[in-house]
């Protein structure tokens, strides 16, 4: 199997899990380049907004002398968004509008499969 095609069956494995609507990785640039997000989800747009956000943070938590941002999670009233740095890149993972979640078990897999997935970039 591709590099392509294992972070593309990586991303789509998370579907679903803990209310998980779908992922994107995303290039520090904002480029997008691999999505199980829905079709009808502007995944460009998330994608250059997700890496504005998460790079904006990052230098924050540097000037307070907290280190490097890992992890982000933003609570919406349309759900979750959770930020993970890997090698570079982002994985950043939305929720399903609606949905209970377990945040402790949703961070838990974002970061197992994270760590895959900073591998293979």
């Amino acid at each position: 199997m591709s590099d392509a095609a294992q972070i593309q069956a990586l991303l789509s494995s998370l579907n679903g899990k803990h209310g998980i609507l779908g992922c994107l990785l995303v290039a520090r640039d904002g480029t997008v380049v691999s999505s199980s997000l829905p079709p009808e989800v502007d995944v460009h747009m998330i994608g250059a907004l997700s890496a504005t956000l998460f790079s904006n943070n990052d230098v924050s938590i540097q000037r307070m002398n907290r280190g490097n941002l890992v992890q982000m999670t933003l609570l919406t009233d349309q759900g979750i968004l959770h930020f993970y740095e890997a090698n570079g890149h982002f994985l950043v993972v939305l929720t399903a509008k609606g949905q209970r979640i377990n945040l402790e078990g949703l961070i838990r897999s974002v970061e197992e499969q994270g760590k895959s997935l900073s591998k293979m970039v």
